[in-house]
């Protein structure tokens, strides 16, 4: 017979043994129903609460809708021990997260969740059962459809229907006159052939079954495939990808954890070979919270080494946005959460979906014991390949740590692997085997890592995943042997191959994403709650410390604690980015308000304590929470811009006066000051910078500053996600002047002005200081536009191929040119604070208060203000944004110090108060810490998690190793070296109430020190 007549008659039969797995018994009647809100615990509704159900009509009630439904199974002893599957069933089919999705819970437990993607629940055949259905909509969903329906099941059947179908599938990309194709064929002809379909069903089908059965088991998985002893291997673990908000809020993630983790757990308890991992501790928190005795069943299964608990970090946060500190403590929570509720011990850093990863992680990594990073986010660059699947990664410090790359993906016939792959997988023979396929690395190892099961909404595999995988792991021709394995276990195996190979590449500096550039930008004011909360929590720890030694007051731990929880929770990889719905920003504005609520009153506390132990004919103190000394602006009680300067830093100081006038020079179209002399055109845009220290022009002849240009914003795909090279094609420049004046405030004076652009308004003050060497450009957009991108660019005069940019603990280079395809899609990079742009003996620096989204080539600086694309969230950025950005042209190369201080006062302003003791009972300056060479900034200073301690979080600003004498405002009697975990490492010895620390090139040290005493 003809290969395809074979192919053909293979797959007929196949489609008769299906029919023979299940039989409907018929849609279940009496169905009660009772519309309710969000569950509050487990409790199950009473039998009289519920009203008599229609399955032909609809229920919901809009979005976010809930239900209880409650059903009964009667006892079908007619079916002679025969299992019974239960499928909960809806008009919504389609992708999962957008469709309805249910928790059921069987004889008053529960027992497994169900989406499109998980319609059945096995039953025994001899009892009858009560059933509670917990229903959702799903999102943006009004009405729906409910019913329920009950089918005999024949597993023997099933295990046939599976032995032949895997690799009947895996022929689909084997030549098909290969030698496995037709061998594979042959097999399964002979065992369709042993069927006896005369008569279906009948006994002798059933008898034909088990004959065809035993042929798979012995002739084909026994006797055929395992012939392949050294066959490559592709290893499985279990997974969902489970964002915490995006399409939906975290109070509903809350359900999609007891969805999935219930379904892997009734999952469990059928195939003994399953094992599943999940990453975020919040998910674990979540589920014990909600469904205690459900996370009992999970702590039981991680015990018995049957669930992984991996990921080390509190949720997979954006790595770009996310300030160097909230990394650590993304770290710090998460790892301390799996060792405390699980006695887990985390290696592996486990970010599958996020959006770019920062240079600066590789160190954060390997001094929080973490030896592994895993994402497979790269492959959807939109140009160019990561060369590598396993491979060392190197930071900005030169450390290194171990780094892998999922590469699941189908495999097809004559074609070769493509790019894109998918932390989503399954375990049909076509990812099986391009998984493997796809991996580039096979001179180091012949196996490679497939994470299954539906993600991103929740799910996880399915019986269907678990029945393939069962098949494939003998080994079928053609195709790579599966086996289910712990990542951590494949990780350690790989370990041992990579060791000492020095055909291991190296990639070095960041992990940029050729893709979702727009999440740099898109919600500013989710952005702009995120830096100010994670300055005010640092600011607070600080203060709280100082309070601590001056007058023994409890350090809030608890309390900041439940604060940062907040906080790291909303960095999450489709929160911080703006890529989620509108809901969820509508809570993080209430999150941001309940973070901000909880270390507010803590730090004005400390502050009022330090103010109150200071004599008032002091006149004043000024605290100064940054690592520099002091020199900036503060504010007066009556609101004035006031100067001060020599406050300490991470500290404070008195002052009598702060300083409360200008001599600067203002005009219609001009404003000058000691440092710079600004002119303005026609439409105020900025025509001329002159900076009289270096007697230089700092734009380019010809050319503007401050050029507020708006592109059109229309990213063919992914509109919250993309920002595209072809928006940069043309743009329009705001010149619609409605208003100028002249304003003063303090120290400073400026132009405001007020500028037109179709339905929005952008009001702009431009100020210069007396004594500070920057020029602020205070922004306030009311903005009304769809699909616009807003910039603010600078044409300067400045000569270079390479800009630096702020990241976490420290800065990267980027090249300003376009020279090769890995340049070229660089045309939109993400900084923190600043980015600079310097020839030999001058230089540039844009700084900003909240903004993220930067992009420098050919000497013309552009800052990304806001974006506002309409889905998910249709109002992104509408309505008013405030900013401020400044420019500070310099001397010399990049001076980071100067240029960091600068950015740290725009950010985090130092804070005046009146003095208001009746005398001094505590110094009248005072800094916790001061560092011997201006590079090494002190970022934190706070209780430690696990005792009274104090910690302090160093590093190294300007790419220099340095030694550096660290002297204490405090007398300390011992101070160790820690890891990022808080785990002392080393001793340091002290003289004088100082200790010497030697500091690689952007080297983070974390520095352990015991007070002597509770009072300097």
């Amino acid at each position: 017979m003809e290969t395809s007549s074979l192919y053909r008659k293979i797959q007929a039969y196949l489609k008769l043994l299906w029919q023979e797995t299940r039989k409907s018994l018929g849609e279940i009647e009496n169905i009660g129903w009772l519309p309710c809100d969000y569950k509050t615990d487990n409790r199950l509704p009473q039998a009289e609460e519920f009203v008599r159900y229609d399955t032909n009509g609809t229920w919901g009630s809009g979005w976010d809708s809930h239900a209880w439904f409650r059903l009964c199974t009667e006892a079908h002893t007619e079916q002679n021990g025969t299992p019974l599957i239960l499928k909960i069933c809806s008009d919504r089919t389609g992708w999962d997260p957008d469709k309805p999705q249910f928790l059921i819970y069987v004889d008053g437990e529960m027992r497994q969740g169900m989406d499109t993607n998980h319609t059945e629940l096995l039953l025994d055949s001899k009892n009858q059962h009560e059933i509670y259905v917990y229903a959702y909509t799903g999102p943006k969903i009004a009405q729906c459809r409910f019913y329920a329906e009950l089918f005999s099941y024949r597993p023997d059947v099933e295990k046939l229907w599976y032995d032949i179908k895997v690799p009947l599938d895996s022929l689909s990309y084997l030549e098909e006159y290969s030698n496995e194709y037709q061998s594979i064929l042959k097999h399964l002809d002979q065992a369709v052939s042993l069927l006896n379909v005369y008569e279906v069903p009948s006994q002798a089908f059933d008898r034909s079954i088990d004959s065809a059965s035993r042929y798979m088991d012995e002739e084909f998985y026994g006797a055929f495939c395992g012939q392949r002893p050294d066959a490559p291997k592709t290893v499985c673990i279990g997974h969902t990808h489970i964002d915490c908000a995006w399409l939906w809020t975290l109070r509903q993630t809350r359900e999609k954890v007891q969805r999935s983790f219930s379904t892997v757990v009734e999952l469990m308890n059928r195939y003994p070979e399953y094992k599943f991992m999940s990453s975020q501790a919040l998910l674990y928190k979540d589920l014990k919270e909600e469904a205690p005795k459900m996370y009992e069943q999970v702590k039981r299964l991680i015990k018995e080494g049957r669930w992984e608990c991996e990921g080390s970090i509190w949720v997979e946060a954006d790595c770009n946005l996310s300030s160097g500190e909230s990394l650590i403590r993304q770290v710090l929570y998460g790892k301390r959460f799996f060792k405390q509720e699980f006695g887990a011990e985390n290696r592996v850093l486990w970010l599958p979906d996020v959006f770019g990863y920062s240079a600066a992680l590789p160190q954060i990594l390997r001094k929080s014991g973490i030896d592994w990073f895993v994402t497979s986010k790269i492959s959807w660059n939109d140009t160019n390949q990561m060369p590598y699947d396993t491979f060392d990664w190197q930071g900005i410090d030169g450390t290194r740590i171990h780094s892998y790359f999922l590469t699941a993906q189908d495999k097809k016939r004559g074609e070769k692997p493509e790019r894109y792959t998918t932390y989503v997988g399954h375990t049909t023979p076509a990812m099986v085997a391009g998984t493997f396929e796809r991996y580039q690395q096979k001179n180091l190892n012949n196996e490679a890592l497939l994470t299954f099961g539906f993600g991103d909404g929740g799910g996880g595999p399915t019986a269907e995943h678990l029945e393939m995988a069962r098949r494939l792991s003998y080994g079928v021709p053609g195709t790579p042997k599966t086996e289910i394995r712990f990542v951590g276990d494949f990780l350690s195996r790989l370990e041992k191959k990579i060791e000492n190979d020095p055909r291991l590449p190296v990639w070095q500096g960041e992990l940029y994403l050729e893709y979702h550039r727009g999440t740099y930008t898109a919600v500013h004011k989710n952005k702009k709650n995120n830096r100010r909360s994670e300055f005010l929590y640092m600011n607070t720890e600080l203060l709280c410390c100082l309070e601590k030694l001056l007058f023994s007051t409890p350090f809030p731990k608890k309390e900041l604690h439940q604060g940062w929880e907040m906080l790291l929770t909303n960095q999450f990889l489709d929160i911080i980015p703006g890529s989620s719905i509108q809901e969820v920003y509508d809570r993080s504005d209430i999150d941001y308000e309940i973070i901000k609520s909880i270390a507010e009153p803590k730090l004005k506390a400390a502050q009022n304590a330090i103010a109150s132990g200071i004599a008032r004919s002091n006149g004043y103190v000024v605290f100064n929470p940054n690592p520099f000394e002091g020199k900036g602006i503060v504010r007066t009680d009556d609101g004035a811009c006031a100067y001060v300067e020599g406050i300490p830093a991470k500290g404070y100081a008195c002052v009598k006066e702060p300083k409360t006038d200008n001599r600067i020079a203002v005009s219609s179209h001009s404003l000058e000051n000691q440092f710079f002399k600004l002119i303005f055109d026609e439409h105020m845009t900025l025509s001329s910078i002159y900076d009289k220290r270096a007697c230089r022009e700092v734009l380019k002849r010809g050319r503007s500053g401050n050029e507020l240009r708006v592109y059109a914003d229309h990213p063919d795909k992914f509109d919250a996600w993309e920002w595209t090279e072809y928006s940069l094609d043309q743009y329009t420049v705001i010149t619609d002047v409605q208003n100028s004046e002249i304003v003063q405030d303090g120290v400073r004076a400026g132009i405001r002005i007020t500028r037109r652009h179709m339905a929005s308004t952008v009001t702009q003050t431009v100020w210069l200081y007396d004594d500070i060497d920057r020029i602020d450009f205070e922004t306030d957009a009311d903005w009304h536009q769809k699909h616009q991108m807003l910039k603010a660019a600078f044409d300067v005069d400045v000569n270079s191929d390479r800009a630096t940019y702020e990241i976490q603990y420290g800065t990267v280079e980027r090249p300003t040119h376009k020279n090769t395809s890995w340049d070229a899609m660089r045309f939109e990079v993400c900084a923190h604070k600043f980015a600079d742009l310097s020839e030999g003996n001058y230089g540039v620096s844009l700084l900003n208060d909240c903004k993220y989204g930067y992009d420098i080539h050919d000497s013309v600086m552009t800052l990304s203000l806001l974006r506002s694309p309409t889905y998910p969230d249709p109002d992104a950025d509408q309505g008013h944004m405030i900013c401020v950005y400044a420019l500070c042209p310099h001397e010399g190369a990049l001076c980071v110090p100067h240029i960091s201080a600068m950015a740290y006062e725009l950010n985090n302003p130092m804070q005046l108060m009146p003095a208001a003791g009746e005398r001094s009972v505590v110094p009248e300056c005072f800094s916790a810490v001061q560092c011997s060479k201006e590079n090494i900034l002190c970022e934190v200073l706070k209780e430690a998690e696990d005792s009274e301690d104090i910690v302090l979080r160093f590093y190294e600003s300007r790419n220099t190793k340095t030694v550096a004498e660290i002297q204490f405002g405090f007398d300390i009697v011992s101070a160790s070296l820690c890891d990022m975990l808080e785990n002392e490492l080393e001793c340091i010895p002290i003289k004088d109430n100082a200790i010497s620390l030697t500091f690689g090139a952007f080297e983070i040290h974390t520095l352990k020190v015991r007070p002597k005493t509770k009072h300097p």
